[in-house]
């Protein structure tokens, strides 16, 4: 089992419930990913944010920006993930479609550096093929600029 971890930093929200600020999204027609852990870290801004995470069915159009792990990205720096997974970030011209309910809702306070983990039991939330997992305002407020971290396996 490889183990890989992506990390990028997401642009502010827009204040509009489930606006999405990062997903990481599985375009592989075969293979699954099994997210294992979740960082978020409040990047810029000391202001108060609201978060969730929710699977994805639908990926969206046209993120910011994105990062593509490599062999950089692999705990033992030999190989690239076969699923080509990709972290896309804040924002995006057309959104991904969530699936409800939240699996996971929380409160960052108002302090820069404020951070949380998400650490999932057993093998983690498994990605399958075409669909990702988010992190979104749930409701109405702005999520400022953090930086995310996801660890994930195939």
């Amino acid at each position: 089992m490889r183990y890989f971890a992506v990390a990028g930093r997401s642009a502010n929200t827009a204040a509009t419930a489930d606006h999405v600020a990062v997903q990481l999204w599985n375009p592989s027609a075969t293979r699954s990913v099994w997210v294992v852990e979740i960082h978020i870290q409040k990047s810029t801004t000391a202001t108060l944010d609201n978060h969730g995470i929710a699977g994805t069915t639908a990926r969206g159009a046209t993120p910011t920006t994105t990062v593509t792990p490599d062999l950089d990205n692999d705990f033992e720096w030999e190989v690239t993930p076969a699923s080509a997974c990709v972290l896309e970030l804040a924002t995006f011209s057309s959104q991904p479609t969530l699936g409800t309910p939240y699996l996971y809702r929380g409160v960052l306070p108002a302090a820069i550096g404020s951070a949380v983990q998400y650490v999932f039991p057993g093998n983690g939330l498994k990605l399958k093929p075409a669909s990702g997992l988010a992190v979104a305002t749930p409701v109405a407020v702005i999520l400022m600029a953090s930086d995310f971290t996801f660890v994930f396996h195939e």
